[in-house]
């Protein structure tokens, strides 16, 4: 190539842009390749006859353009291109992502077992969720955590192409130790000239029985005047999800002595049904001009807007510990699997005159708004053939609010029988006639949880590059990155109180009588209570009770002024309590003014990089890469409250100080990538780097808080032995970083013109810094008495390893005779081995607590070591694609097998209910939860005709698939945790262009 040309590329470049290239280069193949010569004689032919241009659209153009970014990469990067403007191939990134290589999804809203999702949620790039997301190459954020989008929450039809890149260069952002996705949009130079799109699609759940809107529309254009071209591009989208899941538990097994014999009894048995009702919305606004041939400036506004409402209904049986622990009845016809588990029979407790079964049922409402807007804008230049210099500052505002309320009731039946138990069924039968009359209920559980979160970043950075057009080293690229990020941030936590509960039924407390319960009253009924039915829960195929008095979701959405009303006065009504039971009965809804639950966070972060791109040009296997490092600096200033709670009896007050914490720390991220050119055709590739991964803002908020209860079983508390105290900093201020050291190796084979690709990669870990939450002992003196305590905190504790190997190959056949012709083919598999390394609990009898953060299980056993969570060891993909005369088909089916979510998450961290040794507080159980294998088919068709208008059909869970969890208990045996039944959806739309 001459120098002239040279020139012309990189100053044409500056105005087209990568991915009108790549559409370009995919056409040209495709015409080389349909006339059977090689390019050389392509080159000599076209001088003496007219070669009819062959565009290809569609998955095929899709598939090609993903690949030529793959080839061209100094990176190893695997790409999703958009098949048509607003058209990315499933519903929703996150979704979309699923199909790449080496990249799994969750099922969880934020990788809580108890929340299914109603889309994918949660991505994992090779095991790891520790996954950065950029937008055009530049950070992003929600405003709860400050690091991480979720990938959810933006609109697929804003985006061009989604780009993951599994091994770093020094001169992208620091952080993401999976990798990184960057989410590409469209811009003005990308398109010859006027292009204007539109579509809309109606979607329906089989389930919830609902259809919904889905909306978008983009304007481009570029003109060239005397002040030279311009470009305006303008893109919105706005789209209603509803959605239903139907979710059922059976709760953690604790050892019991039943008629003499060690069985298991599972804690408690949950029924659900959860509504969502979802709008994602989204803005962007992309202008460019390049005044002359080496110059280019440039200003983009996007916006991404997600508003969820939460609305479940459940019916729960609760076997706790102490009075309230399920036994069987008189006929004792219980029912055990080989391990000694119960499955079935009639359950009541020790003494049902006096206790009842504790069945409850709740109503929770939840509306969770997330914003994130992005301001850029920037400069690119090359005045010469050697240097090139770009500029670009760019603003973010992040927002999100929740607002989480629940109110519950309280039924005390004296006996039901359940069947199914631990497995995806279980059932339970309780009479009729009882449940649906609503003086046997009482006003039971409250609670609220608020957000509100805050966030902002201001980021400059500046990129020189030098080409020295050597034999070895091509260029030397330098730059610098400022970023100041800033947060507020108040979050109340999940304020739970029990308003009336069998263990406190005697105003005077001298003993229990459910008798005594209060019960709700006719007016109470008919204002603020529904008669509810789960409707066909999970398609019929488990049995609930056929109806059951819960609040209205209204009820609930009016939070205060119901409780309000149901509470009474407070001077009156809790004129027989102890002051507690008060607090209980009237919790705060007003928390979001309490200075306790207020965090500031500050981060300034410094970054410098030089880069070595390199090329062997003369070998006869050409060699090209970069190697480079990256320097960070990271100061942070955190400001919260140490909160320690009021103990009258004891003389403690309640006081909430200040709390700052501030930290500094520096990284040196190394990085080097290697691509050997067997054939023209054939590539292998070498990386290794340094990554890191910095915790959420929500983990390092400053805040202690010392808390004080009561100990079980104690009638009147009259001294300090009589009250249990703990000591909670879940979060942490001085939470380091995770690291990992990253190795790939991989092989790239394009065997044909026509999107035939083939790769094989191997990789490995090692990650350091996991964060957890454990449990030690604690010390303290209070009122002039030592007393002991519990401790938990969030801190980096363990390692891990992974190793793993990806392979994957597409392929379409259009050497079939027709209509055959049309089909292709992609599949991948994804293998992962891994281990993590967690301190093991301490179990001491002469501590109160069992500590450390590995897991333990209900008979204070301990478990080896497990693998990483969110990590499946096997995952493929298949997607079949038929694409000929305007009509396109894909059917994609996505597998990945079980994995660990959480050890001691939400919901499986019950009480232990015997101790060991002298220990009168035995702390928590720890139990490991997976995942089952999860399998998903998804089926989409259209037809294009008359060239601009495209048509579509797309379903998605046309298998109906459960997402089912299993709890992992050593002597009681693997359960199912729970089943969650959800939607399968099916859409129809159509599509314009002109």
């Amino acid at each position: 190539m001459t120098t002239n040309n040279k020139r012309d590329l990189k100053k044409t470049f500056l105005k087209k842009q990568l991915p009108m290239y790549i559409k370009l280069a995919s056409s040209l193949s495709l015409v080389v390749g349909a006339m059977g010569v090689g390019s050389h004689a392509f080159a000599q032919d076209t001088a003496d006859e007219q070669v009819e241009e062959v565009m290809v659209t569609g998955q095929r153009a899709s598939i090609q353009s993903a690949q030529d970014i793959k080839r061209n990469s100094s990176t190893i990067v695997d790409s999703i291109v958009a098949e048509d403007i607003g058209k990315l191939p499933d519903r929703s990134v996150t979704e979309a992502l699923q199909r790449v290589p080496g990249v799994s999804v969750g099922r969880y809203t934020n990788n809580d077992a108890e929340h299914p999702a109603a889309e994918g949620s949660g991505v994992a790039i090779r095991g790891l969720t520790q996954v950065r997301a950029e937008l055009n190459g530049r950070d992003v954020f929600s405003a709860a955590s400050g690091r991480g989008l979720s990938f959810e929450d933006v609109p697929a039809e804003l985006m061009y192409a989604v780009d993951t890149y599994k091994s770093p260069s020094a001169d992208m952002i620091e952080g993401g130790l999976g990798g990184t996705v960057n989410l590409r949009t469209r811009m003005p130079f990308d398109s010859d000239g006027q292009l204007v799109s539109v579509s809309a699609k109606a979607n329906y759940g089989d389930q919830l029985k609902e259809t919904n809107g889905e909306y978008s529309g983009l304007y481009s254009n570029r003109w060239e005047t005397n002040a030279g071209e311009f470009g305006v591009l303008v893109n919105a989208s706005t789209s209603d999800l509803s959605s239903r899941s139907d979710q059922v538990y059976s709760r953690v097994f604790l050892p019991r002595v039943i008629n003499g014999e060690d069985v298991f009894v599972s804690k408690g048995v949950d029924w659900r049904r959860n509504d969502y009702e979802s709008t994602r919305e989204g803005g962007y606004l992309a202008l460019q001009w390049a005044p002359n041939d080496s110059t280019e400036l440039y200003f983009t506004a996007f916006q991404s807007k997600h508003d969820t409402v939460y609305d479940e209904n459940a019916f729960f049986l609760e076997g706790a510990n102490g009075d309230q622990a399920l036994v069987p009845t008189a006929d004792d016809d219980w029912v055990y699997d080989a391990n000694g588990a119960m499955q079935s029979g009639t359950v009541t407790v020790n003494n049902p005159a006096l206790w009842g079964l504790d069945f409850g049922t709740s109503t929770r409402w939840a509306n969770n708004v997330s914003t994130t807007t992005d301001y850029s804008t920037g400069i690119k230049w090359s005045p010469d053939d050697q240097w090139k210099f770009s500029a670009d500052l760019q603003y973010v505002k992040a927002e999100a609010d929740v607002d989480d309320y629940t109110l519950g009731l309280k039924v005390i039946p004296e006996e039901a029988y359940l069947s199914g138990v631990g497995t995806e069924t279980p059932s339970i039968l309780i009479d009729s006639a009882y449940m649906a009359d609503y003086a046997n209920y009482s006003l039971g559980q409250e609670m609220t949880h608020f957000e509100r979160n805050n966030a902002e970043a201001k980021t400059g950075k500046f990129d020189a590059e030098y080409d020295f057009d050597g034999d070895v080293i091509k260029s030397v690229k330098v730059g610098m990155r400022y970023s100041e990020k800033t947060a507020d941030n108040i979050d109340t936590g999940y304020d739970w109180n029990t308003r009336y509960a069998t263990w406190f039924t005697k105003l005077d407390w001298s003993g229990h009588d459910k008798t005594n319960l209060p019960r709700v009253t006719a007016n109470e009924a008919s204002t603020y209570l529904n008669l509810y039915s789960f409707d066909d829960f999970q398609r019929g195929d488990v049995a609930v009770p056929a109806a059951g008095y819960l609040y209205s979701s209204a009820a609930v959405k009016d939070f205060i002024a119901t409780t309000n009303a149901i509470n009474g006065d407070r001077a009156t009504t809790c004129a027989n309590y102890q002051s507690w039971i008060c607090d209980a009965i009237y919790p705060d809804a007003n928390r979001l003014a309490n200075p306790g639950y207020v965090n500031t966070q500050e981060e300034t972060t410094t970054a410098a990089y030089a880069m070595v791109n390199y090329g062997f040009d003369d070998l006869a296997m050409p060699i090209d890469g970069n190697v480079g490092v990256r320097v960070v600096q990271t100061d942070s200033v955190a400001v919260g409250s140490l909160v320690v709670n009021e103990l009258a009896a004891l003389g403690i007050p309640s006081t909430t100080e200040e709390f700052e914490a501030k930290t500094n720390k520096t990284h040196v991220l190394p990085s080097f990538n290697l691509r050997l050119q067997a054939t023209d055709d054939f590539f292998i590739r070498f990386a290794a780097s340094k990554a890191i991964w910095a915790p959420s803002f929500k983990d390092k908020q400053a805040r202690i808080t010392l808390a004080n209860s009561v100990k079980e079983g104690v009638q009147t508390a009259t001294s300090i032995d009589d009250y249990k105290f703990t000591l909670t900093q879940d979060t942490n201020p001085y939470l380091e970083p995770m690291t990992a050291n990253q190795f790939d190796l991989s092989a790239e084979w394009y065997f044909d013109e026509s999107g035939g690709m083939a790769h094989f990669a191997l990789f490995k870990k090692d990650v350091k810094g996991f964060f957890r939450r454990g449990a030690t002992p604690f010390t303290f003196d209070a009122a002039g008495t030592t007393v002991t305590g519990e401790a938990t905190w969030l801190a980096n504790v363990g390692s891990g390893d992974i190793n793993g190997a990806e392979i994957g190959i597409s392929k379409f056949f259009d050497s079939l005779p027709a209509p055959f012709d049309g089909l292709g083919v992609q599949a991948n598999y994804t293998y992962i081995d891994s281990k993590a390394n967690i301190p093991l609990p301490v179990q001491d009898p002469d501590l109160p607590t069992v500590g450390g953060a590995a897991p333990i299980d209900t008979d204070h056993s301990s478990y080896g070591d497990l693998p990483i969570d969110q990590l499946s060891k096997n995952a493929f993909n298949i997607i079949g694609m038929y694409e000929k005369d305007g009509f396109s088909a894909r059917l994609a089916y996505s597998w990945r097998s079980k994995y660990l979510i959480a050890a001691g998450g939400n919901g499986f961290d019950p009480d232990f209910n015997f101790c060991q040794g002298t220990a009168t507080n035995c702390g928590k159980a720890r139990i490991p939860v997976y995942n089952d294998d999860y399998g998903q088919l998804d089926a989409s068709v259209s037809y294009t005709f008359l060239d601009n208008y495209t048509i579509t059909a797309e379903a998605s869970n046309l298998l109906k698939e459960k997402t089912v969890g299993i709890i992992d208990q050593n002597a009681a045996g693997d359960h199912v945790a729970y089943s969650y039944a959800q939607d399968a959806r099916f859409a129809v739309g159509i599509r314009a262009k002109f």
